[in-house]
């Protein structure tokens, strides 16, 4: 490179750019055919010169996508150092899709951050492109594995807690992104236990999504890695081994596990018959609280007794035993339902649950209303427990 061209990069002089080209129109198209070298881009990145940086890449987009003899790119350069964060977020306001150039040993700046636990970095990449979680290194590790494997606990948290909460990827997605393996067939369980980080493996452990018995090439679990080594923490141990053996009770409730599953993994155009399918299970539940069968009494103008009036004709015991059946089928149905709209998020499922208890709150008083006896409160309380019952489960 042209020394003139390298000291106006340094000091960020976009006139003395400007004379360069006056003199040599070509300046920039010879630099950019070579195969690595240090762009203008890099050496401006690399010392924060905002201006200067924007006007190369404006002039020769292509420099932001390329490597110096180092194998990083502007903008892993540009993450290196706090007083460059300005250039970061220029370079990103232009291309997002910079996070996912892979520089040496398939590093992109998002593991880089990761790397050197540079946690508002990394939150920074991950809002500006989500999908930047999914670039492997030559390893085949994520930005998540890296963090674990050099024990950068906060790095670590932030990216953990920004995909569990993040609503760019569906649970499947989730829980597929949480048990990568790398080229050993290791989970980021694995590598945390092998580096014996208590915190990473009981963070992990408390997440559903986490497999913990994945085993890697070795045939080991994550427990298995850790009682191969020659020093081990029981304190982990003992993580790992309650993560294994779950109570009774989340047992038994492992089949609803096993359903929301199917229903994460399910083809958009099977999610969407079923949703048609339930909706109208639903509607003709529902349409059983304000239509009961036989009718109602109906009121007597000769009689001076009106107690009868509007209340069901079926006798009291087929009365609770339809109505038992049919708020169970309300509540099942309106839930599968809800969790089908698992493509429209959590906040829209939030508000079709909280429609779902008040239409319960309905059915309920209208079972009052048209009820035989009292014990039609028996159905109406029954009701309420199915569904908050369901809700936890989905």
């Amino acid at each position: 490179m042209d020394e003139r061209l390298r000291s106006a990069a340094q000091s960020g002089n976009i006139d003395a750019l400007y004379d360069l080209i006056e003199d040599d129109a070509d300046v920039l198209r010879r630099i950019d055919e070579m195969e690595f070298v240090d762009t203008p881009l890099h050496i401006a990145a690399a010392a924060g010169h905002t201006d200067f940086a924007m006007e190369v890449m404006n002039l020769k987009p292509s420099f932001a996508r390329n490597l110096n003899q180092g194998g990083f790119s502007p903008l892993h350069l540009a993450s290196r150092y706090p007083e460059t964060v300005m250039v970061v977020d220029d370079l990103l306001s232009i291309d997002k899709d910079l996070v996912r150039v892979k520089g040496r040993e398939g590093y992109t700046p998002l593991h880089y951050a990761a790397r050197e636990e540079d946690a508002p970095l990394l939150l920074k990449f991950l809002e500006h492109c989500p999908n930047c979680i999914l670039d492997l290194t030559i390893r085949k590790q994520t930005a998540l594995h890296v963090a674990a494997q050099y024990n950068k606990l906060e790095a670590f948290k932030a990216i953990l807690f920004w995909i569990q909460g993040s609503d760019k990827y569906l649970d499947s997605e989730k829980r597929r992104i949480l048990n990568l393996q790398d080229k050993d067939g290791n989970t980021v369980l694995h590598i945390a236990a092998s580096e014996n980080q208590l915190e990473m493996v009981r963070l992990l452990t408390e997440i559903k999504k986490v497999d913990r018995k994945k085993v890697n090439r070795s045939g080991f679990t994550a427990l298995g890695v850790l009682e191969a080594q020659a020093r081990v923490d029981r304190e982990i141990v003992n993580i790992l081994i309650r993560a294994k053996d779950r109570p009774s009770m989340i047992r038994r409730v492992s089949y609803f596990t096993k359903f929301q599953r199917d229903i994460e993994e399910m083809k958009p155009d099977t999610n969407n018959a079923l949703l048609v399918v339930f909706a109208l299970i639903t509607a003709m539940s529902y349409q059983a609280f304000l239509s009961p069968p036989g009718c109602v009494f109906q009121a007597d103008a000769d009689s001076n007794s009106t107690e009868r009036a509007g209340k069901s004709v079926v006798k009291p015991y087929a009365f609770l035993m339809f109505y038992s059946l049919n708020c169970a089928v309300f509540a099942l149905a309106w839930d599968i339902t809800v969790a089908l709209l698992r493509v429209a998020g959590k906040n829209i499922q939030r508000i079709a649950h909280t429609l779902c208890l008040v239409t319960c709150f309905c059915s309920g008083a209208a079972l009052a209303i048209i009820g035989p006896t009292r014990a039609t409160f028996i159905t109406w309380a029954a009701a309420w427990i199915i569904e908050v019952f369901f809700i936890k489960l989905f």
